[in-house]
């Protein structure tokens, strides 16, 4: 409704409506999900909406499933990654279209498709959007996001208002940064947040940190240390306020900064993920990656120097990979000592540049989404079968995550890597029991 004021317009907005955000369940290949580390997309978007005083409910399935048949809202809104996509979109069939929206990085790749489920579909970042799409004022049917430049701007993510979330939790997402200028093929960070990296001052970021009840902290940035100095004096507040035990995502580069590791371990870094990729030369290089086999060999080094444990982050099924580059990426990450690994299968995803080269080459053959979540193959190898590239993977996975290896970390008293080798074997177990028959391969 539009009231007339002397000269001026002024639009009424909807203030009290129920609005339930949902994030689907995730792969049962997805570590984060037994760590019930949820998205925090969602969470932002549920804080904004709380704060114009709408009731707002977020429900992560991996952490409390509700019933859907009793669920009462004015306003649905789902949030879609490519693996999820699927589910999400049953999710939405149990409401009426009109009340309805999906966001995320699937539907911001894809707006076409996802549109047939919903209302509305919101591309990009939702933050300076989302009010006026729940209260009407927005009712294009593909609203395009503004990336907020200032990040300090974002209020902090309610995590009261996920349904069944646990305080303290043992691990809790936090984001300082978006953004990533790198390329890499396979990638859709950069569709989804652009190629400039956007800060938050270090300074909120502690506000934010110093607020908090967790047992951990995992900063979910695709590089930590992306701005050193801001980095330093992040890690610098950090020291002074005691805020310690944390892991983080960082690039081989950051190893060349033996000052700043120095600092990261002192201010209680006890993880780095880091994204090796491979260690076949040629398949760096196809992958855009920039960086070299020596760069990883000496990142891994500097990195134990400094106490800091490894989880390394392997893709595996590019071009120039054959069923040896598997094994032989098995023996590097034991004879370099990694703690954990992340063996991932090439996955073209939508709206990446892999994605349309293999597309061009008719080499897709599954485009059921559910598969997609870097554990299953969906398109045909050179070097190697499709069944070849998934049974390999696998043995290596089960190899690296067998129960000796973790009984012989927990005898050692290495409890942390023993907890996670338990996990990872925990996984690897029960992805062969779900996918024993393997039906998406007899496609090929």
């Amino acid at each position: 409704m539009a009231l007339a004021i002397g000269s001026q317009t002024m639009v009424s907005r909807p203030t009290g409506m129920k609005v339930v955000l949902i994030e689907p369940a995730s792969s049962e290949a997805n570590v984060y999900s037994k760590l019930h580390m949820p998205l925090l997309g969602p969470i932002y978007l549920g804080t904004i909406l709380k704060n114009r005083g709408h009731d707002v409910q977020i429900y992560n399935e991996d952490i409390y499933r509700p019933d859907y048949s009793r669920l009462n809202a004015d306003l649905v809104g789902i949030s879609i990654l490519t693996s999820t996509a699927k589910r999400g979109y049953e999710i939405a069939g149990r409401f009426p279209k009109e009340k309805v929206i999906i966001g995320g990085v699937h539907a911001s790749l894809l707006p076409d498709e996802t549109l047939q489920f919903a209302r509305q579909v919101v591309v990009g970042e939702a933050e300076e959007v989302i009010a006026d799409v729940v209260e009407g004022l927005n009712k294009e049917a593909i609203v395009y996001g503004k990336p907020p430049q200032n990040l300090d701007s974002l209020p902090h993510p309610d995590f009261s208002l996920i349904k069944g979330y646990k305080s303290p939790a043992f691990i809790m997402p936090i984001s300082t940064s978006r953004g990533c200028p790198f390329d890499c093929t396979f990638c859709s960070v950069t569709k989804m947040f652009g190629r400039e990296y956007r800060f938050r001052s270090a300074e909120n970021v502690i506000q934010e940190l110093a607020s908090r009840h967790a047992r951990s902290f995992f900063f979910c940035d695709d590089n930590f240390t992306a701005h050193p100095k801001r980095t330093r004096t992040l890690l610098v507040l950090m020291l002074k306020h005691k805020i310690r035990n944390w892991s983080c995502q960082v690039r081989c580069d950051a190893a060349k900064d033996d000052e700043l590791l120095s600092l990261m371990a002192r201010a209680g870094c006890n993880v780095v993920c880091v994204g090796f990729e491979s260690i076949n030369s040629k398949t760096l290089q196809a992958f855009q990656k920039k960086q070299s086999i020596d760069d990883i060999i000496n990142a891994i080094g500097s990195f134990r120097r400094k106490k800091l444990r490894i989880h390394g982050m392997f893709v595996l099924g590019g071009d120039d990979d054959s069923e040896n580059t598997i094994w032989d990426t098995l023996k590097f990450a034991i004879k370099q000592k990694i703690d954990t690994i992340q063996m991932m299968i090439l996955t073209p995803v939508p709206g990446t540049k892999l994605h349309e080269e293999l597309k061009k080459q008719n080499r897709i053959f599954s485009h059921d989404w559910s598969l997609y979540d870097g554990q299953h193959v969906v398109f045909k190898p050179k070097l190697l079968s499709a069944k070849q590239l998934q049974l390999n993977v696998l043995g290596a996975y089960a190899k690296f995550y067998s129960l000796s290896r973790s009984l012989s970390l927990l005898i050692r008293l290495r409890f942390r890597n023993a907890m996670f080798r338990f996990m990872g074997y925990r996984i690897v177990q029960e992805w062969i029991r779900r996918n024993h028959k393997m039906h998406w391969l007899l496609q090929i």
